[in-house]
């Protein structure tokens, strides 16, 4: 029981301070709800894969996916195949937001942050990037991304 509540503690340390460092705008409440949605995205990713994380954290229908300079891929199914679905990762992902900003209604909003995959085949191998992703809070209170747009940073 001391260690569950010790881990517990911990976890909402973390979380809260982790939930904090990202700049808020706005709606404070929703900012920090889609802190920890992108947060969560990025666990997710950590855990199950970036296409999974991304087919189950962005909108099932209207989710859009752009990258790559192809045209957004959008949908629960076309988001999967987009990032690579059932094929195992070739790349861990590493997501940061760093600011969120939320309406005034506290039903929409966007992060923005930076994100680092790394080559599983050599660890020596990392792509820095951008990122910005639209949130919205759909029917079931929860929030789910409906663009996300990643862009790698200017290499020489």
């Amino acid at each position: 029981m001391r260690r569950t509540l010790c881990f517990v503690l911990l976890s909402a340390v973390s979380f809260t301070a982790l939930a904090d460092d990202p700049k808020l705008h706005g709606n404070l409440d929703a900012a920090r709800a889609i802190v920890k949605a992108d947060i969560d995205f990025g666990a997710l990713a950590a855990k199950e894969g970036t296409a999974k994380a991304f087919r189950d954290s962005m909108d099932a229908d209207d989710g859009m996916v752009f990258g790559g300079g192809a045209q957004p891929a959008t949908g629960r199914d076309a988001i999967y195949t987009f990032m690579g679905g059932d094929k195992p990762d070739e790349a861990t992902l590493e997501w940061a937001p760093v600011d969120a900003f939320a309406a005034k209604s506290g039903d929409f909003g966007v992060t923005r942050g930076r994100w680092t995959s790394t080559s599983l085949a050599d660890k020596s191998k990392s792509v820095h990037g951008s990122y910005v992703t639209v949130w919205r809070k759909n029917a079931k209170g929860e929030w789910k991304g409906l663009i996300d747009i990643g862009n790698p940073d200017k290499t020489k």
